[in-house]
Protein backbone atom coordinates (compact mmCIF):
# COMPACT_ATOMS: atom_id res chain seq x y z
CA UNK A 1 0.00 0.00 0.00
CA UNK A 2 1.71 3.18 -0.88
CA UNK A 3 1.50 5.90 1.58
CA UNK A 4 -2.07 7.77 1.55
CA UNK A 5 -3.14 5.89 -1.09
CA UNK A 6 -5.91 3.78 -1.27
CA UNK A 7 -5.47 0.20 0.59
CA UNK A 8 -5.05 -2.14 -1.47
CA UNK A 9 -7.65 -5.07 -2.15
CA UNK A 10 -8.00 -8.52 -0.91
CA UNK A 11 -7.75 -10.87 -4.30
CA UNK A 12 -6.68 -13.86 -2.84
CA UNK A 13 -7.39 -17.63 -4.54
CA UNK A 14 -10.22 -17.82 -2.82
CA UNK A 15 -11.92 -14.54 -4.09
CA UNK A 16 -11.15 -14.70 -7.28
CA UNK A 17 -12.33 -18.19 -7.48
CA UNK A 18 -15.42 -17.22 -6.04
CA UNK A 19 -16.08 -15.04 -8.83
CA UNK A 20 -14.87 -17.16 -11.66
CA UNK A 21 -17.51 -20.01 -10.07
CA UNK A 22 -20.20 -16.89 -9.79
CA UNK A 23 -19.68 -15.67 -13.99
CA UNK A 24 -19.53 -19.60 -14.99
CA UNK A 25 -23.01 -20.56 -13.14
CA UNK A 26 -24.13 -17.21 -14.37
CA UNK A 27 -22.85 -17.82 -18.69
CA UNK A 28 -24.05 -21.19 -18.21
CA UNK A 29 -27.22 -20.16 -16.86
CA UNK A 30 -28.09 -17.88 -19.71
CA UNK A 31 -26.87 -20.35 -22.72
CA UNK A 32 -29.34 -22.88 -20.97
CA UNK A 33 -31.75 -20.42 -21.10
CA UNK A 34 -31.01 -19.71 -24.99
CA UNK A 35 -30.73 -23.65 -25.87
CA UNK A 36 -34.05 -24.46 -24.15
CA UNK A 37 -36.14 -21.51 -25.14
CA UNK A 38 -34.71 -22.24 -28.52
CA UNK A 39 -35.82 -25.80 -28.47
CA UNK A 40 -32.19 -27.34 -29.55
CA UNK A 41 -31.90 -30.77 -30.91
CA UNK A 42 -28.32 -30.30 -31.36
CA UNK A 43 -25.78 -27.70 -30.10
CA UNK A 44 -22.35 -27.96 -32.01
CA UNK A 45 -23.31 -31.20 -33.44
CA UNK A 46 -24.08 -33.05 -30.51
CA UNK A 47 -27.64 -34.21 -30.13
CA UNK A 48 -29.63 -33.09 -27.10
CA UNK A 49 -31.84 -34.55 -24.30
CA UNK A 50 -33.71 -32.11 -21.90
CA UNK A 51 -33.19 -33.78 -18.22
CA UNK A 52 -35.46 -32.43 -15.38
CA UNK A 53 -34.24 -32.92 -11.93
CA UNK A 54 -35.93 -32.23 -8.65
CA UNK A 55 -33.57 -29.32 -7.12
CA UNK A 56 -32.29 -30.88 -3.80
CA UNK A 57 -32.21 -27.68 -1.56
CA UNK A 58 -35.24 -26.08 -3.43
CA UNK A 59 -37.36 -28.94 -4.24
CA UNK A 60 -37.99 -27.28 -7.54
CA UNK A 61 -37.90 -28.87 -11.09
CA UNK A 62 -34.60 -27.60 -12.98
CA UNK A 63 -34.14 -28.91 -16.58
CA UNK A 64 -30.96 -27.99 -18.40
CA UNK A 65 -29.87 -29.53 -22.20
CA UNK A 66 -27.18 -31.96 -22.14
CA UNK A 67 -25.01 -33.73 -24.80
CA UNK A 68 -25.76 -37.55 -24.83
CA UNK A 69 -24.30 -40.33 -26.01
CA UNK A 70 -26.79 -44.23 -26.59
CA UNK A 71 -25.21 -46.76 -24.85
CA UNK A 72 -27.84 -49.72 -25.42
CA UNK A 73 -31.33 -48.02 -24.12
CA UNK A 74 -29.43 -46.03 -22.01
CA UNK A 75 -28.37 -42.31 -22.37
CA UNK A 76 -25.05 -41.54 -21.37
CA UNK A 77 -24.25 -37.47 -20.39
CA UNK A 78 -20.89 -35.98 -18.70
CA UNK A 79 -21.58 -34.18 -15.72
CA UNK A 80 -18.99 -31.51 -17.12
CA UNK A 81 -20.63 -28.16 -15.99
CA UNK A 82 -19.37 -26.14 -18.78
CA UNK A 83 -15.38 -27.39 -17.91
CA UNK A 84 -15.49 -26.14 -14.44
CA UNK A 85 -13.95 -27.41 -10.90
CA UNK A 86 -17.26 -28.63 -9.62
CA UNK A 87 -19.64 -30.89 -9.90
CA UNK A 88 -23.17 -29.19 -12.02
CA UNK A 89 -26.41 -28.97 -9.68
CA UNK A 90 -28.16 -31.52 -11.91
CA UNK A 91 -25.48 -34.37 -10.80
CA UNK A 92 -25.92 -33.16 -7.01
CA UNK A 93 -29.23 -33.75 -7.59
CA UNK A 94 -29.63 -36.99 -9.37
CA UNK A 95 -26.92 -38.42 -6.46
CA UNK A 96 -29.65 -36.85 -3.69
CA UNK A 97 -32.89 -38.13 -6.00
CA UNK A 98 -31.77 -40.86 -8.71
CA UNK A 99 -35.08 -40.71 -9.95
CA UNK A 100 -35.36 -38.40 -13.11
CA UNK A 101 -36.87 -37.50 -16.68
CA UNK A 102 -35.84 -36.73 -19.75
CA UNK A 103 -37.34 -35.38 -23.00
CA UNK A 104 -35.45 -36.52 -25.86
CA UNK A 105 -36.29 -37.15 -29.44
CA UNK A 106 -40.22 -35.68 -28.57
CA UNK A 107 -40.53 -38.40 -25.61
CA UNK A 108 -40.92 -37.76 -21.81
CA UNK A 109 -38.80 -40.87 -20.50
CA UNK A 110 -38.25 -41.58 -16.77
CA UNK A 111 -34.93 -42.68 -15.94
CA UNK A 112 -32.44 -43.34 -12.89
CA UNK A 113 -29.06 -41.60 -12.94
CA UNK A 114 -26.14 -43.20 -11.94
CA UNK A 115 -22.27 -42.95 -12.26
CA UNK A 116 -20.85 -44.73 -14.72
CA UNK A 117 -17.68 -46.80 -13.72
CA UNK A 118 -14.32 -48.65 -15.12
CA UNK A 119 -14.06 -49.95 -17.76
CA UNK A 120 -17.21 -48.96 -19.86
CA UNK A 121 -16.95 -45.21 -18.81
CA UNK A 122 -13.58 -45.40 -20.94
CA UNK A 123 -14.90 -46.41 -23.66
CA UNK A 124 -18.08 -44.08 -23.64
CA UNK A 125 -16.28 -40.66 -22.83
CA UNK A 126 -14.12 -41.73 -25.87
CA UNK A 127 -17.54 -41.55 -27.86
CA UNK A 128 -18.49 -38.41 -26.53
CA UNK A 129 -15.49 -36.69 -26.88
CA UNK A 130 -15.73 -37.47 -30.60
CA UNK A 131 -19.34 -35.68 -31.18
CA UNK A 132 -18.18 -32.87 -28.69
CA UNK A 133 -14.34 -32.20 -28.89
CA UNK A 134 -14.57 -29.84 -25.57
CA UNK A 135 -14.97 -32.62 -23.22
CA UNK A 136 -10.89 -33.82 -23.05
CA UNK A 137 -10.22 -29.98 -23.10
CA UNK A 138 -12.63 -29.76 -19.99
CA UNK A 139 -10.72 -32.08 -18.03
CA UNK A 140 -7.67 -31.14 -18.72
CA UNK A 141 -8.23 -27.96 -17.22
CA UNK A 142 -10.51 -29.30 -14.05
CA UNK A 143 -8.76 -31.03 -10.99
CA UNK A 144 -11.47 -33.07 -10.27
CA UNK A 145 -12.32 -36.53 -12.63
CA UNK A 146 -15.44 -35.74 -14.77
CA UNK A 147 -18.33 -37.86 -13.69
CA UNK A 148 -20.31 -39.64 -16.71
CA UNK A 149 -23.72 -40.26 -15.43
CA UNK A 150 -25.93 -43.13 -17.31
CA UNK A 151 -29.77 -42.24 -17.70
CA UNK A 152 -31.52 -45.87 -17.53
CA UNK A 153 -34.68 -45.70 -18.57
CA UNK A 154 -37.43 -46.70 -15.48
CA UNK A 155 -38.57 -50.66 -16.57
CA UNK A 156 -35.56 -51.95 -18.59
CA UNK A 157 -32.81 -53.89 -16.98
Amino acid sequence: MVAGGPPTPDLSCDTICAVQRRVMVLVNRVVNRIVRLLRLQRFRGARLLYLTTVGRKSGKSRTVPLAFVRDGDDYVVAASNGGSDWQPAWWLNLQSEPQAKIHVDGAEVAITGSAVAEPDRAELWQRLSDQLDSYDGYQRKVRRQIDLVRLRPIGRA
